[in-house]
């Protein structure tokens, strides 16, 4: 055949050699663009991630800001054609180094007696001598199947010329021999999790695309969550949003159903996957993880592992969960996708078939909680019974307590009227959710089956738990004398080591709470803790520690008690328990501690870990920690979050019924903000409507008496207020309420101011100061009238002070400065050194301390004079009542880690 007759070789399309056109109006997203220009310093970079992610739109207009040569090769199926590879190879790098243009030319040419290596070979000689960077982009690469390419791609980085920088955007693992580059740093790589949006990028562009406003951020970041950040989703609803007043619902029903979803996933990855993978992808789906075991039960396909790898490899919407690679997931759009499309093309029995044995399986491998997700889609309330009666009591301390409540839900009632086992079961879920009806129920149903047990030890144990649960639920609606009888009832009959006895304590505790009896609370709860432990209940054992953390704050021990509530904190997250209801306590509590210390940052971080919790309980349980957010509110000057946190307290309150100290809490509060608004008319209507007050053993009594002192403070009536804090003083003395006494005696300072009675001022103020010390107390001293602040200062020359309690005004007085004349914040000072009144200045000379510069390294550091640093030096051994350099270090490896120093002379 003569060249003449050879037939012409397939033109090239100049788009493919072509960026891609961007809008001018495609969203920027610095981020990202600041970490394609980091990568652009590194020979490689591989843009990984599946379809739909935005790879293409990001790199094209990072592309259009680049100053230097950007070299395009947008790829597809045909291009597998190695001489075709080639063409368009040097096609586009001639493009953009027209001085290349000849050489390249005539490489291509000889291409047909060669292969596509020796043309690599090539380029890279020419390459060489470019004296300016040019980036060559290789688009889709996953469609490129054909082993020469990718060799001559492997060759291509291996030999890479110094000006080249390679950019290979795909929805797979390139099989390149990336690990040697990995392991020397010469690769750059940006996966779906940076190519995801954030809130914030998703609003924005919501915005931009379609005008859309985000009146409810929450719904947006749901939304954005379940997407993973996917730009086609986002895509999507923005092209298909309705009108902007149902925009927030249309977000929380947007899933991977709809319709342009579906078109898109269908279309885009389904289809192009084969008969077997596709049949593997729609019965996993039913799965929210799963390894090749598991996959092979439900598939019975043999190569499940291989099916799995193949699966990441070739960029599907699929995660590994582990480091191994043995546990993967979908992403949640496309299992929302996959589960719809297995609806259509199964019957339901088939469904139930794959739910069955997934059941199956996870019971085998002792995974109670995975296997009964199963079971309630299969429907069958019998074997739901059999397994609950046999492994509801583990899933209960495993924290499963939705699960539970799902299973007892499904279940017919006389299933569980006929099973004390499951009666009991539900009791203590109810007991959790600080439901008093919803518990008296279970338990009334519980003693129901009682008469027909027939083994002596099986009953006891059943009468025992009964007897504990009834003392939780008297105690929880305040009747103590009934909680107290009960719980030595439960007591009576109980084993030593088990939850009923456990709960029992725990009772006979809070009953010496409310008496004053502080310290045979704690016995009680020390007890309470062991029998929790001997009982392996993890659920007993936080909540006594809690209680025993409790104690602590109200004997004046916030130490103590900040050590303890970090335990508990820590129990939690080791066995995955964060989220059980008791942790509501903890973080509730551990809030309050906080706001005293003014670490508002975290306490607020503690009280929004709570509302998460209360999140599936009761609403009425929101109502402390509303409170402790309002509080935050105010002290951070912030009055109208405040106001809107206690208004919804307002509702609650009136709807529910909840406990005492609850309704104190928010009403010391509540009164604080209507002081602070000049609302005296609020004040007024508040104290008519209040009975008077009654002996006060207990913090929460204290709490409501104190309101009445406070509000009549605050309406000028002082002596009325000082008749209140008087004896209630006398009482949080007499009962070792420390934190309460000093609070009282704070008002106490206040009412005597007004009545001219200095000398009973200054003996309350010193008291108050003597128990605020050791509990480094500083919120309660700063919640006084401005006026009041004054005395305080004059209290510093007031010579029956000790040295401690002098350093602890003077913070005290320092920070009140700060509080009415705001500094700027200095972006890396811990909480904890401003609640210490450390200067900005001052901290960072603690903190060069501690990191052992000497006074002339931070002079040099800081730019100041030594005599400047040790000028700072002397007031901050001050304030932190220290004495030397070692103390100074380990006090500054304290702030900076985030821990409460341990401050010398402080009890």
């Amino acid at each position: 055949m003569t060249t003449s007759d050879a037939p012409e070789a397939r033109p090239l399309i100049p788009s493919k050699i072509s960026p891609p056109q961007t809008s001018p109006h495609v969203l920027s997203r610095p981020r990202l663009e600041a970490a394609l220009l980091d990568a652009a310093s590194k020979p490689l970079c591989i843009v990984r991630a599946p379809a739909g992610f935005g790879k293409t739109t990001l790199m094209s207009h990072w592309r259009r800001r680049q100053p230097g040569r950007v070299a395009w090769l947008s790829l597809d199926e045909l291009d597998n054609d190695a001489t075709l590879f080639g063409r368009y190879l040097t096609a586009t790098l001639s493009h953009q180094a027209p001085e290349l243009q000849g050489p390249l030319s005539r490489a291509e040419e000889a291409l047909s007696d060669y292969d596509l290596i020796w043309l690599t070979g090539k380029l890279c000689n020419e390459l060489s001598a470019l004296d300016q960077q040019l980036i060559l982009v290789l688009d889709d690469y996953h469609r490129v199947q054909n082993e020469q390419i990718h060799e001559a791609l492997r060759f291509l980085i291996q030999h890479q010329p110094p000006a080249l920088r390679l950019f290979i955007l795909t929805r797979s693992e390139p099989p390149l021999g990336l690990a040697n580059w990995r392991v020397r740093g010469m690769l750059h790589e940006i996966g779906a999790d940076e190519l995801g949006f954030t809130l914030e990028e998703a609003r924005q562009f919501l915005h931009e695309k379609n005008d859309l406003r985000i009146d409810d951020p929450q719904a947006l970041q749901e939304t954005l969550q379940r997407l993973k950040g996917w730009a086609a989703g986002l895509q999507i609803i923005a092209l298909s949003a309705p009108p902007k007043d149902s925009f927030n619902d249309y977000l929380r029903r947007f899933n991977g159903a709809h319709a342009h979803v579906l078109d898109f996933l269908a279309e885009e990855v389904l289809s192009k996957q084969s008969p077997e993978r596709q049949a593997f992808l729609l019965k996993t789906s039913v799965l929210e993880r799963f390894n090749s075991e598991l996959a092979q039960a439900l598939t019975e396909q043999k190569e499940s592992f291989g099916m799995l790898q193949d699966l990441e490899k070739g960029g599907m919407f699929i995660a590994p969960l582990d480091e191994y690679r043995t546990w993967y997931s979908y992403h949640p759009f496309f299992a929302e996708f996959l589960r719809h499309q297995l609806q259509l093309q199964a019957s339901p029995q088939a469904i139930v078939d794959l739910h069955r044995r997934a059941y199956e399986w996870w019971l085998q491998k002792a995974q109670t909680a995975e296997a009964l997700t199963h079971l309630l889609q299969v429907g069958d309330p019998a074997l739901i019974a059999e397994t609950l009666s046999v492994h509801g009591w583990a899933l209960f301390e495993q924290g499963q307590l939705s699960l539970i409540e799902q299973c007892l839900d499904a279940l017919p009632e006389a299933a569980i009227a006929n099973d004390n086992r499951l009666a009991l079961l539900r009791a203590w879920v109810c007991l959790t959710q600080a439901d008093p009806g919803s518990l008296e129920e279970a338990l009334n149903q519980a003693e129901q089956r009682l008469p027909d047990q027939q083994e002596e030890t099986q009953w006891r144990q059943v009468s025992a738990e009964i007897s504990a649960l009834k003392a939780q639920l008297y105690a929880t609606v305040e009747d103590i004398e009934a909680a107290h009888n009960h719980a030595r009832q439960a007591l009576a009959i109980s084993s030593s080591a088990s939850n009923a006895a456990a709960i029992a304590l725990s009772v006979l505790g809070e009953t010496h709470v409310c008496r004053g009896e502080l310290d045979q609370a704690r016995d009680a709860f020390i007890q309470a803790e062991a029998s929790a432990r001997a009982a392996n209940s993890m659920h007993g054992l936080l909540w006594t520690l809690g209680q025993q953390a409790d104690v602590l704050r109200h004997q004046g021990d916030l130490l103590g008690c900040h050590q303890q509530q970090t335990i508990v904190l820590q129990l939690a997250r080791e066995h995955h328990l964060a989220q059980t209801p008791v942790m509501e306590f903890i973080h509730r509590q551990r809030a309050d501690l906080l706001i005293e210390w003014l670490q508002c940052h975290e306490a607020a971080q503690h009280c929004d870990a709570g509302l998460r919790i209360v999140e599936h309980l009761e609403p009425h349980c929101a109502i402390p920690l509303n409170a402790l957010k309002a509080s935050i509110a105010l002290q951070q000057g912030e009055a109208g979050a405040a106001e809107t946190y206690l208004r919804k307290n307002t509702l609650l309150m009136r709807e529910h019924r909840c406990h005492s100290d609850w309704r104190a809490l928010s009403a010391s509060i509540q009164l604080r903000y209507w002081r602070q608004q000049r609302s005296l008319s609020a004040i007024n209507e508040w104290l008519s409507a209040e009975p008077a007050p009654s002996p006060a053993p207990s913090h929460f009594q204290q709490r409501r008496a104190r309101n009445l002192a406070f509000a009549l403070l605050s309406l000028d009536r002082s002596h009325e207020a000082l008749q209140i804090l008087q004896p209630l003083t006398s009482q949080a003395r007499q009962f070792g309420l420390r934190l309460c006494e000093m609070e009282n005696q704070i008002l106490a300072t206040w009412a005597c101011l007004r009545l001219g009675k200095e000398d009973e001022a200054s003996n309350a103020l010193l008291r108050a100061l003597q128990l605020a010390d050791p509990m480094r107390a500083i919120a309660s001293l700063l919640q006084a009238p401005e006026w009041l602040l004054e005395f305080y200062g004059a209290m510093m020359e007031d010579s029956r002070l000790s040295s401690a309690e002098r350093r602890h005004l003077q913070r005290v007085l320092e920070l009140s400065k700060r509080q009415h004349r705001p500094q700027k914040k200095t972006r890396n000072m811990p909480e904890q050194a401003r609640a210490l009144a450390l200067t900005p200045k001052e901290w960072e000379v603690l903190r060069l301390i501690g990191e052992g510069s000497s006074n002339e390294r931070i002079a040099e550091r800081l730019y100041v004079a030594p005599s400047t640093v040790r000028s700072h030096i002397k007031h901050v051994y001050q304030k932190l009542g220290i004495s030397s350099r070692v103390e100074a270090r380990r006090v500054s490896l304290d702030l900076s880690q985030g821990r409460v120093a341990g401050l010398g002379e402080q009890g």
